[in-house]
C-alpha cells in the first residue's frame, strides 16, 4: 500500500486531458488491496466521468478501435453483458482524452520550442546589433577627437551610437534569463505525456476496480484498513 497515492491525492483525481496523465498513471500504478474509500472514490470518478461523456461521431478508424477494444475486454473474461459494454464506453473515453492530450502536449511543446528559438534568434540579433554599434561609436569617437571644432552632429551621432550599444548588451542578461524560466516547463510537458496507452494493462486495473472481475487470489480492497490476512499487496 505505500506506493499508492494518498487519499486526499485521489480526490483531487480528474478525468480530463489535462490531467489524464496523472489519473493513467495513478491508475497502472495501484497496489493491491486498496483501502475501501479509494476504491469507492476511483468507482465515483470513473462512473462520473463517463456518464458525462458525449462520444463524438464515429469515423472507420473509432469503429475499428471500438471492435478492437470489444475483442480485448471479451478476452479478460468479463462474462456480465452490461458490464462488458460500460467498460468499452470508459475505455473509449479515455481513448479520446489521450488523443486529445497528445494533440495539447505537442501543441504546447511546439509553442515552447518556437518562444526558445526566437529568444535565441532575439539573443543573436541583440549582440550583432551591439557590436555593430559598439564599432560604429568607435568611430564616431575618434572623429569627434579627431577633430578640433566637432558640431553637435558628430556629438550627438556619437552619444547615441554609445546608447544603443549600452541598451543592447544591458538587455543580453534578461533574454539570457527566458530559457531559464522556459525550458523546465518543455521538460515539464516532455515527462507528463502519455505516448502510447497500455490497454490491456488498464483493462485489468478498471474490471478489478469495478468490480467487474475477480481474480483468485487478489483482494481488491479492505474494509478495515490492515492488510488482508494471507494476501500480501501485490502489483496487478
Amino acid at each position: 500500500m505505500d506506493k499508492n497515492l494518498p487519499a486526499r491525492e485521489i480526490d483531487t483525481l480528474q478525468l480530463t486531458s489535462s490531467d489524464f496523465p496523472s489519473f493513467y498513471n495513478a491508475v497502472l500504478g495501484l497496489r493491491f488491496p486498496l483501502d475501501v474509500a479509494q476504491v469507492l472514490e476511483l468507482r465515483f470518478l470513473i462512473n462520473n466521468a463517463a456518464d458525462a461523456y458525449k462520444r463524438p461521431a464515429t469515423s472507420v478508424e473509432d469503429r475499428q478501435f471500438r471492435e478492437a477494444l470489444r475483442r480485448a475486454v471479451v478476452s479478460f473474461s468479463i462474462g456480465n453483458e452490461r458490464h462488458r459494454e460500460r467498460l468499452i464506453r470508459i475505455l473509449t473515453m479515455i481513448h479520446d482524452l489521450h488523443a486529445t492530450h497528445l494533440v495539447d502536449s505537442r501543441v504546447a511543446e511546439l509553442n515552447l520550442r518556437g518562444m526558445l528559438k526566437d529568444l535565441q534568434r532575439a539573443r543573436t540579433q541583440t549582440v550583432r546589433h551591439g557590436l555593430y554599434s559598439l564599432i560604429a561609436t568607435i568611430f564616431a569617437g575618434l572623429a569627434w577627437l579627431g577633430n578640433a571644432d566637432p558640431g553637435w552632429t558628430i556629438k550627438l551621432l556619437t552619444l547615441g551610437l554609445a546608447y544603443m550599444s549600452w541598451e543592447s548588451f544591458h538587455s543580453l542578461p534578461d533574454l539570457e534569463q527566458e530559457p531559464e524560466y522556459l525550458m523546465p516547463l518543455l521538460n515539464e510537458v516532455l515527462r507528463r505525456r502519455v505516448e502510447t496507452v497500455n490497454w490491456k494493462r488498464l483493462i485489468h486495473k478498471l474490471s478489478l476496480i469495478l468490480g467487474y472481475k475477480q481474480i483468485p487470489g487478489i483482494v481488491v480492497f479492505r474494509l478495515d484498513g490492515t492488510e488482508t490476512v494471507g494476501q500480501p499487496a501485490t502489483v496487478h
